[in-house]
């Protein structure tokens, strides 16, 4: 951008060059201070190189306001020395400008008039310069997320006593819990002590603090498990507006006396504490409008006269306690109630429908993972048209899915893990705006209704666990990212299904009846990073397009009928679980400009997160892939199937060798190739895994020895390669000193510990172990010294009680021997008929011969 001509416009006072991709930070000050009249000045988003002076803003006399937030300031910290020359300076924002390192000692101490000073964001170190005692003027300091390190009863900041708000959370400051050292700080209006070190009195302070705070926070504490009368000055407080105690594992009941002492309180936050009871006193707060109090140890039941008490909540977040007993209807009757989050708790009883009727104001609903029961029954005409966030997951919920065919807005519809039966309905294709749909794990029948394909917004989709049967659909929704339909009895080809699902990243078919070969176009999935299409019945060879898969992280093929080689082209292709992560996880970001908003405004809408918690708890839809490794199937979610990356083609019929390719997939976790036909040696190339986990080759036709190389895997923690013929020594180096025999089983020809067979001895013996595998789990098999034992273990004890029962017990033994004594009798009765049956016949035939 060309500064050329700016000296005519002297008598400009605002300029506004945000991301103008300003780069020489001399050239652009020296042209700007031909503007003598300029007294707001902003360079947010700009990259600002080389030195700065105090010479350069010379010509800024009249400048009040500075900010240059966001901006890359190349410049280094030294720019804060430079500015001395602004005299008329009341606002200066350096937010998220990577200023790094200890402030110069003279930093900013020439700005008398400074009035609000925001350096968050950057990674300044060290203590406050001394010299800050005399910037009396300061009203609003933010140092948030910083790496300052002082002791606040010693440093600067216990002489500005016109601070009226003062935020240092998310650094290395030592604060007295009583605030002692800020006692006379009478403007003080708001504290902000997240992730610092709360320093807790022996004894709370006798003197009454001179300010009244409106907002006070102090979250994630580094001293959890402090008590609520280490905060004594707490008592005298009774103009909060906003409070956050939460992340600190405060014990004992939940200190009613602070919603007594702050009747005009707005929002409190006390999540993830360890508070036993819930009683709010008896007063109504009508400006309560948010209160979370999620992951506690809370007990009892919710009552109707806590719903009287707060008529004007807005957001009420009470997940993750004890509560039991059934939820109260009048929650339903409250008219502001928009947000509520009771999951996680063990409230039983029905759903009241009164907050899912037109009268309900609410738009998200979560009651997941408790007990809750019966069925729901709704009037279509009568329902709250505004909800859009609906989980009702992980109950005990009967009957058909409830009709909500006129929730045109929901986005979230998630009733997995209950017991409702019927058919999918129709009419959920008219939920038009829905992006996520979860019916998975009930008792579901019928087909996947083609109408799903007119579900535009959809993005997820999950039928898993249940009884579906049929076809898939041939076309889905164009924005399907995720798609769970494992565990049902579909079947078919999938030659024609699923043919758009271009932005496909999940697919789960495992566990159906689904048949033919592999189709082609997956492979055109170029999004795709999990597949899963185990225990099924496709048969043929690998189909060489999925080797154009470039973001794969999981490829389970087990348990079906493929056969020919395994595939060579795999060596390209990325395996990386970063791929999956970027497509799977996205965070909202909440940005504040320091200049645009007021001290108040600012608090007010960085502790309005209970909203955002609830609706990022409402999105995350149980997200679970099944994946076999370590000798166990288990289900990943979250962080552990980010990180999971693995390949298992086991239980089929591929032959020929292990190609070396194999080993280029360097992120693998899990190898499994067991229960194969596969030949030749073990590649030496295995040993390039170096992250691998879990190799399983068990169960083939492999030969030769264990090469020397797989010691170097150091995260090897199982090592199958039992029922093949190889030879020679096992290594036993680092880890392969702890695989017990049963990872060698079947390999006459292998010597060394853990077997017993001594490598000098020449074993001469030809084995003959079956090797396939009739849809068994991972390491499902039983040798057979493992049968003879436990047969005459079993027959052994069974010869043993049978005589120790009937010494010990007569009437028992009286009717042991009448059976016994009945038994013979039989026999004899029946041998001896059997004897002059054979004698008569025997006879007439010889007598027919004598005739």
């Amino acid at each position: 951008m060309s500064l050329l001509g700016i000296k005519n416009l002297s008598h400009l006072e605002k300029l506004h060059l945000n991301g103008s991709h300003l780069k020489h930070a001399g050239t652009v000050l020296q042209a700007l201070g031909a503007l003598s009249s300029l007294k707001i000045l902003s360079l947010q988003e700009n990259t600002l190189e080389g030195t700065i002076t105090a010479q350069d803003f010379h010509n800024f006399s009249k400048l009040e306001q500075l900010i240059l937030d966001y901006s890359l300031l190349n410049t280094s910290i030294g720019i804060l020395s430079s500015l001395g020359p602004l005299k008329s300076l009341r606002l200066l924002s350096s937010s998220s400008t990577g200023l790094i390192g200890n402030l110069p000692d003279q930093s900013l101490c020439n700005l008398i008039k400074l009035e609000e000073l925001d350096l968050s964001a950057n990674r300044i170190t060290g203590g406050l310069p001394t010299c800050w005692r005399n910037m009396t003027s300061i009203r609003i300091l933010n140092l948030e997320g910083n790496e300052f390190s002082d002791n606040v009863a010693s440093s600067p900041l216990t002489s500005l006593i016109s601070l009226e708000f003062l935020l240092i959370s998310g650094n290395h400051f030592d604060i007295p819990s009583s605030l002692g050292p800020l006692a006379n700080h009478s403007r003080l209006k708001g504290l902000s002590l997240d992730d610092t070190k709360l320093t807790i009195d022996p004894k709370v302070a006798s003197s009454i603090p001179r300010f009244q705070l409106k907002f006070f926070s102090t979250s994630n504490s580094q001293s959890k498990g402090f008590k609520m009368t280490s905060l004594g000055f707490l008592n005298h407080q009774y103009d909060l507006r906003i409070i956050d105690l939460s992340l600190n594992n405060i014990p004992g009941p939940f200190p009613a006396w602070l919603l007594e002492n702050n009747t005009k309180l707005e929002k409190l936050f006390m999540g993830n504490n360890l508070f036993t009871t819930f009683e709010l006193p008896s007063l109504t707060h009508l400006n309560l409008v948010t209160m979370d109090m999620s992951n506690n140890a809370i007990g009892g039941q919710l009552t109707n006269n806590f719903c009287l008490n707060v008529p004007n909540l807005n957001e009420l977040n009470i997940s993750s306690n004890r509560l039991e007993g059934s939820i109260p209807s009048a929650l339903g009757s409250m008219k502001s109630l928009s947000i509520l989050d009771l999951s996680r708790n063990n409230f039983s009883g029905g759903l009241p429908l009164q907050l899912l009727i037109s009268n309900s104001s609410l738009f998200i609903l979560h009651v997941a993972y408790n007990n809750l029961q019966g069925g729901i029954e709704l009037s279509n005409d009568n329902l709250n048209p505004n909800l859009e966030f609906l989980r009702l997951d992980h109950n005990m919920f009967t009957g058909n899915i409830p009709l909500l065919s006129s929730l045109v807005f929901l986005a979230v519809f998630d009733i997995s893990n209950n017991f409702f039966i019927g058919k999918i309905p129709r009419w959920i294709a008219n939920l038009s705006s829905l992006w996520a749909l979860d019916l998975s794990t009930n008792q579901l029948d019928g087909v996947v209704p083609w109408e799903l394909r007119n579900l535009g917004r959809l993005v997820y989709l999950d039928l898993s666990d249940n009884n579906l049967s049929g076809p898939l659909p041939s076309s889905i929704s164009p924005r399907l990212t995720h798609i769970h339909l494992n565990r049902n009895k579909l079947n078919g080809t999938l030659v024609h299904a699923l043919f758009n699902g271009s932005n496909l990243v999940t697919l789960d078919l495992s566990e159906n009846e689904f048949c033919g070969s592999i189709p082609y176009w997956l492979g055109n999935l170029s999004q795709l990073s999990i597949l899963s299409l185990r225990n099924n019945s496709f048969d043929g060879t690998f189909p060489e397009q999925l080797c154009s898969l470039k973001s794969l992280s999981i490829i389970d093929l087990s348990e079906n009928n493929l056969f020919g080689p395994l595939p060579s082209c795999l060596g390209p292709m990325n395996f990386s679980s970063i791929e999956y992560a970027n497509k799977v996880t996205s965070t909202p970001k909440v940005g504040f400009e320091a200049h645009e908003w007021s001290p108040w405004s600012y608090v007010k809408t960085i502790k309005s997160h209970t909203g955002y918690l609830v609706i990022r708890d409402a999105l995350q839809v149980p997200h679970t892939v099944g994946f076999a490794t370590k000798r166990r199937f288990d289900g990943y979610e979250g962080y552990a199937l980010l990180a999971m990356v693995g390949l298992d083609f086991s239980c089929n019929q591929f032959s020929g060798e292990i190609p070396p390719e194999i080993a280029i997939l360097q992120d693998m976790l899990v190898l499994n190739l067991s229960h194969n036909k596969l030949t030749g040696r073990i590649p030496m190339s295995l040993s390039n895994l170096t992250k691998i986990e879990s190799i399983d080759l068990s169960y083939n036709n492999l030969i030769g020895s264990i090469p020397e190389e797989l010691t170097q895997l150091n995260f090897l923690e199982v090592f199958n390669v039992s029922y093949n013929d190889l030879s020679g020594a096992i290594p036993n180096k680092n880890q392969f000193g702890a695989f017990d025999e049963s990872s060698y089983y079947g390999n006459n020809l292998l010597c060394g510990l853990p077997l017993s067979n001594d490598c000098s001895t020449t074993i001469k013996v030809n084995s003959s172990a079956t090797k396939s595998c009739t849809k068994a789990k991972e390491d499902g098999f039983i040798d057979r010294e493992t049968f003879y034992i436990s047969f005459g273990v079993s027959y052994t004890t069974v010869l043993l009680v049978i005589p120790v029962v009937l010494f010990i017990n007569p009437q028992w033994r009286q009717g042991w021997f009448h059976y016994v004594e009945l038994v013979i009798t039989t026999c004899r009765s029946l041998f001896i008929t059997c004897y002059y049956f054979v004698q008569d016949g025997f006879r007439k035939l010889s007598s027919g011969r004598t005739i």
